[in-house]
């Protein structure tokens, strides 16, 4: 009942999502012109068009990472807890339950995005595919999901204590501000998930980028259990 619950809450917004992810495809088209033997693609170019729709789809968990326990409006942002938030809190169930079935089901629609959009571009344009092997682009969305579970549960962690309107605002935030603090040069290259979703992505490389994937699970599971401590310990 719980998953139920939590899909007819966010169906309208993975739609929304969806056609955030997909829309910008043919964008694509000016970095990846069609295939042509005497000027072919540059890898170059592949590259950077793939860091940037790195950045780009980075804001799909944060806009996924939902409400908390608290019942979710299905696409308008709200000040204050919806009127069905107590209904909620009052099922035969553990605030642990709640919360980890919503983060869950969540991160499964993430990762769903994250696998139709760049999987869609593949199919439509040929240059991509003279340069990214299937087995390239499945290990690519392997890393971008696990990449991105950090953003995804920065924005769970802040729906715990932010009403809907600041948890957007301040999650659009904290993805710029840990941008430009990763890109920093005093900073190892390993530790940006941003460059591992981009040019040293399975994509280039043909390898995971261990250190980053595991940096992301780390800090994704300290923010799931800093959240799971505020709902378990707030009062509503």
């Amino acid at each position: 009942m719980l998953w139920y619950k939590g899909w007819l809450e966010t169906r309208f917004r993975i739609l929304l999502m969806l056609f955030y992810a997909v829309f910008p495809i043919p964008l694509f088209t000016l970095a990846v012109p069609a295939p042509n033997p005497a000027h072919p693609a540059s890898l170059a170019a592949v590259a950077g068009t793939v860091g940037f729709f790195g950045f780009y789809y980075s804001i799909i968990p944060l806009m996924l990472a939902g409400s908390g326990i608290k019942t979710q409006a299905d696409l308008h942002p709200r000040k204050g807890l919806h009127g069905s938030m107590y209904f909620t809190l009052s099922l035969p169930v553990s605030r642990f339950r709640l919360f980890a079935t919503r983060a869950g089901l969540g991160m499964l629609m993430v990762a769903g995005v994250l696998a139709i959009a760049p999987t869609a571009a593949w199919i439509i344009f040929p240059s991509l595919r003279m340069h990214i092997t299937g087995s390239d682009l499945f290990a690519y969305w392997v890393t971008f999901s696990v990449c991105t579970s950090a953003f995804y549960f920065l924005g769970v962690l802040l729906s715990t204590f932010l009403d809907d309107i600041w948890q957007n605002w301040t999650s659009m935030f904290g993805l710029v501000f840990l941008w430009w603090l990763l890109s920093r040069p005093f900073l190892p290259p390993s530790v940006n998930i941003f460059r591992a979703m981009g040019e040293s992505s399975p994509l280039f490389t043909h390898t995971f980028p261990w250190a980053s994937m595991g940096i992301s699970l780390g800090v994704a599971a300290i923010l799931f259990l800093a959240a799971l401590r505020v709902v378990q310990t707030r009062e509503y």
